[in-house]
């Protein structure tokens, strides 16, 4: 990557970080563009060049919390003491505890951004972060810890939908219930993974 190359990706990275800084304090629909744009030090046509609508950097900060769950999964696919299961279970821990920390701006990630809908690099990465999880149970299989009759991909699939469906409902007060997303999430993956399990 060349140095003008490196440039706009930083300053891509600088504008994403100001409009989550200003989401968080002032609420995404509080915040306009101008004000993400003063932040960085930029004109509001600058700010056009890299995000041509304001909803179009809450893809950005999506693609950043798909990335860290793809290195994280890759992480666990070396994290030899522990078995397949336990590594998923602390995967899906962990990635619930991030979108717990942010309640009010993981309801508009959810609710607002292209996450289920993606295209170009936001559904590649995606993919990406599938194929890394699928490897995951494969690993499992192979280690004679999770059943070889399905899929692999298909267990990826699946554990990713109830992480999604899980914290959806959470997000949006589905059980109107005071339980954290943490708990609710370590029951559901504890379930998935029973049916996983070899017996």
């Amino acid at each position: 990557m060349g140095l003008r190359e490196r440039k706009k990706q930083r300053q891509r990275l600088e504008i994403a970080q100001a409009a989550l800084s200003l989401f968080r304090e002032r609420g995404y629909d509080e915040t306009r563009v101008r004000d993400i744009a003063a932040q960085v030090g930029i004109s509001d046509a600058t700010f056009f060049n890299y995000f041509p609508a304001k909803e179009l950097v809450l893809d950005e900060l999506a693609l950043e919390q798909v990335e860290l769950f793809r290195e994280t999964i890759a992480h666990q696919l070396s994290a030899g003491a522990k078995s397949v299961p336990e590594r998923i279970a602390e995967t899906m821990r962990a990635a619930a505890a991030v979108v717990a920390a942010d309640r009010d701006f993981q309801t508009v990630l959810y609710t607002r951004s292209n996450l289920f809908h993606s295209s170009g690099v936001l559904k590649e990465r995606t993919h990406e972060m599938y194929r890394v999880l699928r490897s995951l149970f494969e690993l499992g299989q192979q280690r004679g810890e999770l059943r070889g009759d399905i899929d692999a991909m298909q267990l990826a699939e699946l554990l990713i939908a109830i992480y999604h469906f899980t914290t959806i409902n959470w997000l949006i007060g589905w059980w109107n219930g005071r339980e954290g997303l943490e708990p609710r999430m370590a029951a559901a993956i504890d379930v998935f993974l029973a049916g996983c399990r070899v017996a």
